[in-house]
């Protein structure tokens, strides 16, 4: 049976204090609707029970099991975008889901143990290829100083900080630029 793009429901976090379009109420979590904010009691969606964002294997089967689930966002006013808080799912759902993770926990482990030994291969072999770049770029470039750039390079620092491509290489620009016109005329 083909699946069809079911839309998300989404409840929002809020920033401020608020009051309900439909009781007059407030709650911690609201869901916007044309007439206003709505609490999730006047939304039918009370029964459901908060898990935080941070356990994807227990998240990804909540939801699974859950007949109905709902997305939790906020406002971040220093990324100035909604970012996922977690989801609410059915309890009955919650229960189940945190018994297959504990079922598994340590076939998973075993797994991310794996992952993390073949990241820090692909590392060292994407790190061997930005230096062999960088000398093959560069020829006045020394080979230790070739290494510490492809080291540098390959830590991606601004991007595992949540700074977006585009920003993080302006931010870095200035310092390429002038260390690449010092390469060029020869200097170190």
């Amino acid at each position: 049976m083909p699946q069809t793009d079911v839309k998300e429901l989404v409840v929002v976090s809020p920033l401020r204090d608020w009051a309900c379009a439909g009781c007059g109420g407030t709650d911690w979590l609201l869901v916007m609707e044309d007439r206003g904010p709505i609490c999730l009691t006047c939304a039918d969606l009370d029964h459901l029970v908060f898990l935080p964002r941070g356990d994807a294997a227990l998240t990804r089967r909540a939801r699974k099991a859950s007949r109905m689930s709902a997305v939790v966002i906020r406002y971040s006013r220093t990324r100035k975008r909604y970012e996922r808080q977690g989801i609410l799912v059915e309890e009955g759902a919650l229960e189940h889901a945190e018994q297959e993770c504990l079922a598994d926990a340590e076939a998973r482990a075993r797994r991310r143990e794996r992952d993390e030994e073949r990241r820090a291969a692909e590392d060292v072999a994407l790190e061997q290829a930005m230096t062999r770049e960088i000398a093959g770029l560069f020829p006045g470039c020394p080979p230790e100083r070739a290494a510490a750039i492809a080291r540098h390079t390959s830590l991606h620092e601004l991007l595992m900080a949540g700074k977006d491509r585009p920003l993080a290489r302006d931010l870095v620009r200035p310092a390429v630029e002038e260390i690449l016109d010092r390469l060029r005329s020869g200097g170190r």
